[in-house]
């Protein structure tokens, strides 16, 4: 290794939580940051299989949402670890629509349904974030813990809508469009950073995870 430890990059492995019973609901019903459960079972299958994955790799720091699904998710891939929890990633506010389901949403609120898939960075869920809320308070706390890390691996734990929407960052795509980002639950994505330049390797990758067919 060339150079001083600061020279070198920070490798942030970021992984979504494992499934939790409402992310196995068809439909899925939104749990946002109101409700705090546990892993499902397979969602704890997956966390193991993702710590099995990432065994070889040595990291410096583990960090994850306060929310229950991610400490539990990091505690399963890094069993015995200390975990720094990091209050600006926890999920979305999804305001009213907490523990409702989709179909049901459009039933019941079709105008509000629509503005907010048409553009959510502007349209909020009603009573809760935008993207562009969500994102004004999870890419700085990100990229601070990027930047606190060079010349380091670290590991975080986060949620699906943060998750896209600092990919959507990466990869300059507009947070109208931030939904297009697909995150499955305990995908990895692996991003190496350095402070003149932030780059996307892996995205939702779930190729550990296939012995569950998912």
């Amino acid at each position: 290794m060339s150079g001083t430890l600061s020279d070198e990059p920070c490798w942030m492995y970021l992984v979504r939580h494992g499934a939790t019973d409402f992310n196995l609901k068809k439909p899925t019903v939104l749990q946002g940051n109101g409700i705090n459960g546990p892993l499902a079972a397979i969602g704890r299958e997956q966390a193991s299989l993702t710590g099995k994955f990432l065994s070889s790799f040595t990291f410096d720091t583990v960090y994850a949402s306060p929310m229950l699904r991610a400490i539990e998710t990091a505690e399963r891939i890094v069993p015995g670890r200390e975990i720094v929890p990091v209050p600006e990633i926890v999920e979305a506010d999804v305001g009213r629509w907490l523990g409702r389901d989709w179909d049901d949403i459009k039933s019941a609120e079709p105008e509000e349904y629509q503005r907010h898939l048409e553009d959510p960075s502007i349209h909020p869920y009603p009573e809760g974030e935008s993207a562009s809320d969500v994102a004004e308070r999870t890419v700085p706390a990100l990229t601070q813990i990027m930047h606190e890390n060079l010349g380091k691996r670290v590991l975080v734990v986060a949620h699906n809508i943060v998750i896209r929407v600092m990919v959507a960052h990466l990869y300059q795509i507009p947070l109208k469009q931030f939904r297009t980002i697909r995150q499955d639950n305990c995908c990895v994505n692996l991003i190496r950073y350095r402070p003149e330049k932030a780059e996307l390797v892996t995205c939702n990758s779930t190729f550990h995870l296939s012995e569950l067919n998912q």
